[in-house]
């Protein structure tokens, strides 16, 4: 039964138009990447590179949102969660099995534009393409779960895609916002919020130390390995996982 349902998903990503979809939206990143690029006077690849990994990550993970949330509610709309649930399937299958089809598209997603990535600038290919690939793939995984704990909680799919990507940019930016709070910039008037920020701090994924466009085109500087990507994704993926199983564990069907 926990077979059939990833298949399910994977089936709905299929239906819904998922994987066409997204490979028009990293064909334009492609386009507009490579477009720029020719506008630069100097290193055209590197700023074809740097812009085409920055766009086909964004539009990876805003797709991937979109998707998870909107497929969520629609199968608490139409009572398929229901349904599902009075077959032998407990709920933690249930919350797995949407994980793992999940995961799976975040990984094929991420996979293709690491491909993409390389076919850009092969010359420039070194182990930095392969850690950022890495990177991509661990925050793809982050986010669908991410996205699949607020399309559980929140009965709105617009509030929970909000909810998701303001996760996200605020997990992007958490690196800056330390950054300023380390260097003592700010007034007293602001002391509570940094308190706040810092506590929050430590529930979030560094997702800003991920996917470094430098390491494509500096190669890998050591600082950050595979170890660190690979230890952040699984802890914050298991308690993201433990929250929807706190909730749906909760709920009266």
């Amino acid at each position: 039964m926990f077979s059939h349902l990833v298949q399910y998903v994977l089936l709905g990503a299929v239906r819904d138009r998922l994987i066409q979809s997204m490979f028009a939206v990293l064909a334009v990143c492609i386009s507009l990447s490579i477009f720029f690029g020719s506008s630069s006077l100097i290193e055209k690849q590197q700023f074809t590179l740097v812009f085409a990994s920055g766009s086909l990550r964004l539009a990876s993970v805003v797709g991937l949102i979109l998707f998870i949330v909107f497929f969520i509610r629609r199968s608490f709309e139409n009572k398929d969660v229901e349904f599902l649930l009075s077959r032998p399937l407990s709920r933690l299958q249930l919350i797995s099995a949407y994980a793992v089809a999940f995961s799976i598209i975040g990984l094929f997603l991420a996979i293709l534009s690491g491909i993409l990535i390389i076919m850009i600038a092969p010359d420039l290919l070194s182990q930095g393409h392969y850690l950022w690939i890495l990177s991509v793939c661990a925050e793809n995984i982050i986010m669908v779960n991410v996205a699949l704990f607020f399309a559980m909680v929140l009965t709105s799919s617009a509030a929970a895609s909000m909810a998701a990507l303001g996760f996200y940019i605020l997990a992007r930016m958490m690196g800056q916002i330390l950054g300023i709070i380390d260097a003592n910039i700010t007034d007293t008037t602001t002391e509570l919020l940094e308190y706040v920020m810092q506590g929050i701090s430590v529930f979030m994924p560094r997702l800003d130390l991920m996917g470094q466009t430098s390491w494509l085109i500096y190669d890998v500087d050591g600082s950050i390995g595979a170890g660190f990507i690979l230890l952040q994704s699984v802890i914050f993926t298991l308690l993201i996982l433990s929250a929807c199983f706190i909730d749906i564990s909760k709920r009266q069907f």
